[in-house]
């Protein structure tokens, strides 16, 4: 549920199928941001990347819980930060990934691509983006060693 592009409706089947009021709601929007942590030597690479690169985040999420995401995490380092429930579209859709591309005036294929699901890497990769499937099973410190890899290449 916390995945839909479309507010009204999320909220909707919250209530309908899961029985929630307002107030449950608003507790567990809270909650979404929580489960997830700062990979310190990524996050302390960002103000290194954005001094050459244009940095973009796409949050396949609701705008529901867009300000707890803001408040737990800074995303100040980024040049954008896109939440797909308030733009209507999300990854994979191919336009999502131009959407941003435009936003950031750049070509797709000038740039480089990271998710933790393969099939939003795939879609980037059928736009000709640099990809990088940041894999949950791999120890973080490797992933990153590949991102630098990629970066220098």
């Amino acid at each position: 549920l916390y995945n839909n592009v479309d507010d009204k409706k999320l909220l909707f089947d919250i209530k309908n199928k899961l029985g929630l009021s307002d107030e449950e709601i608003k507790k567990a929007l809270v909650r979404i941001p929580e489960k997830y942590e700062k990979f310190e030597e990524f996050w302390n690479l960002l103000p290194v990347l954005r001094k050459k690169y244009k940095l973009a985040v796409i949050n396949n999420g609701n705008s529901l819980a867009d300000k707890y995401w803001r408040k737990r995490f800074d995303f100040s380092i980024f040049d954008e930060f896109i939440v797909s429930a308030k733009v209507g579209i999300k990854k994979p859709d191919p336009r999502i990934y131009l959407f941003v591309c435009k936003k950031l005036k750049v070509k797709p294929k000038n740039r480089l691509f990271l998710d933790d699901l393969q099939e939003n890497i795939i879609a980037a990769k059928k736009l000709r983006m640099k990809t990088l499937w940041w894999k949950e099973k791999i120890k973080k410190e490797t992933n990153l060693e590949k991102l630098i890899k990629l970066l220098v290449e």
